[in-house]
């Protein structure tokens, strides 16, 4: 019987060490990352979330108008988050990095959408064109940028941040150009689903 409980107490010894090990070297990645000042930036339109429902959603109205961006963005919940890039942007919260969302959108009735990101993003960028988020990238100091676009992979090489690719997934009807490995970049795996 003593046997059997000093065996039991010895087990969950140990797995309390462990346990207290795995703590405490997550406890100094989070402060060296967030003392840092680490930023992760993600792209939404086809990297974190699959987006095409929202934009068929507002199929009747004129492409680039203030009234077909609002709703676009009201559509959000029409859209499905992709889980492997969900999941990635969790793992670099919680090791100290701030998380950045970035949208080539117009910001016309984005206050729900940002708002539902909010747990996870600290910002949420709106970007009108491929300049405008190259700007972002290099004036905010960035690590590594996750990007389903060729475009969002060249504009983080211009701003000089470790780009990955997120894959498009096969039913998007999304124009941009997507060519995964065209730039040697890493690619995240099952980012398309």
């Amino acid at each position: 019987m003593l046997q059997t409980l000093d065996a039991f107490l010895k087990k969950w010894i140990l797995r309390l060490k462990i346990f207290s090990l795995l703590a405490a070297i997550w406890a100094v990645f989070f402060s060296v990352f967030t003392l840092m000042g680490l930023r992760a930036g993600f792209e939404y339109d086809d990297g974190l979330a699959f987006s095409t429902p929202a934009f068929k959603s507002a199929g009747n109205l004129e492409p680039g108008s203030k009234d077909y961006w609002n709703a676009v963005n009201r559509s959000y919940k029409l859209e499905r988050t992709k889980p492997a890039v969900w999941l990635t942007a969790w793992f670099f919260k919680a090791f100290g990095f701030k998380t950045a969302i970035l949208a080539q959108r117009d910001p016309a009735g984005s206050d729900s959408l940002v708002q539902n990101w909010k747990p996870l993003a600290e910002d949420f960028f709106f970007s009108a064109d491929e300049n405008q988020t190259y700007e972002l990238l290099e004036k905010k100091p960035f690590t590594v940028y996750f990007a389903a676009s060729d475009a969002g992979i060249i504009q983080a090489r211009k701003a000089g941040i470790w780009a990955v690719r997120i894959r498009k997934g096969k039913n998007s009807s999304l124009p941009a150009e997507s060519t995964p490995r065209k730039f040697k970049e890493p690619v995240l795996p099952l980012s398309e689903f």
